[in-house]
């Protein structure tokens, strides 16, 4: 008897014990939410878009809100809590000319994070960015680019790739700032970078090439077949080489979606050209795509 009741407060205890962590995780996630809510009472003319928590390199806690005004311009305030977080401290104000930004926090090692801002624009896929971190409780601009053609970026721990066109940089973050990396190629990537295997699956063409000193000195294919919705991925052997080159395409059945991948979105005939050197077109290639119903 005596051990059916050790048991059963044993049991007893145990579902307190998972009831509490319940409740409190509960309770922290009411907590994120107020601070949202708190947050967006100091800029009551704006609509908020997200709230990051960041941190310095001291690991001292800071909150960057993202909001859009009237005239559509994105907004970076910067605050920090002040006492147990009830009340708040606006340390730094940014305004940025983004249409339709996009925001993804990352570490740049330790407890340090930065935030990345980006975009990109029109047929050519122009990207701008922005990164910022917290230094001395102010918004500095540690890395940014501007219609960057073709351009996409992706981040990892501790910095960021960068393309345009077939071209490709690794950015590494070093104490206090971004060091280019030139130690990798499409299938060796810096410590922790992540590569987009995903993007090559069933529904995927490949079609691989190579830049030499002016002229195309690879092409696996230069005719491809594809249904609408299929994609077509190009990518460059040497991209870390100095050589150049332009990739340029009709984007009536053919769009672009960064990193060297197009999809097929209506029925059709698409022309991929690539021109050595940016403007030789005495040497450039083509890659002709005939697009099917699916």
């Amino acid at each position: 008897m005596k051990r059916f009741v050790s048991l059963s407060l044993i049991c007893l205890i145990f579902l307190l014990f998972l009831s509490s962590i319940s409740f409190a995780d509960k309770a922290t996630l009411l907590s994120q939410k107020e601070i949202t809510n708190r947050l967006s009472l100091y800029l009551p003319l704006n609509r908020i878009l997200d709230t990051y928590l960041v941190r310095d390199s001291n690991a001292n806690k800071y909150y960057i809100v993202v909001s859009v005004d009237e005239n559509n311009k994105t907004h970076l305030d910067l605050f920090s809590p002040v006492g147990d977080g009830i009340i708040f401290k606006n340390l730094d104000h940014i305004v940025l000319d983004y249409q339709n930004p996009n925001f993804k926090l990352f570490n740049l090692g330790t407890d340090q994070s930065a935030l990345l801002i980006w975009e990109r624009m029109g047929s050519g896929a122009f990207l701008s960015y922005d990164v910022f971190l917290v230094r001395d409780e102010r918004l500095v601009n540690i890395a940014q680019g501007k219609a960057i053609f073709q351009g996409d970026i992706k981040t990892f721990d501790g910095g960021f790739e960068l393309t345009s066109s077939d071209k490709r940089w690794f950015y590494v973050w070093d104490k206090d700032q971004f060091e280019k990396n030139l130690e990798g190629d499409f299938l060796s990537y810096p410590d922790n970078f992540v590569s987009n295997v995903s993007s090559i699956d069933s529904n995927t063409v490949l079609i691989t090439y190579r830049v030499g000193e002016g002229e195309i000195s690879w092409l696996s294919s230069s005719d491809v077949d594809l249904k609408v919705g299929e994609k077509l991925l190009l990518r460059r052997l040497n991209p870390l080489e100095d050589s150049t080159c332009r990739i340029l395409y009709n984007d009536e059945n053919l769009s672009y979606e960064g990193n060297g991948l197009f999809k097929a979105k209506r029925s059709g005939k698409a022309v991929i050209t690539l021109v050595p050197n940016g403007y030789d077109w005495g040497k450039a290639k083509t890659i002709t795509i005939v697009i099917s119903a699916s």
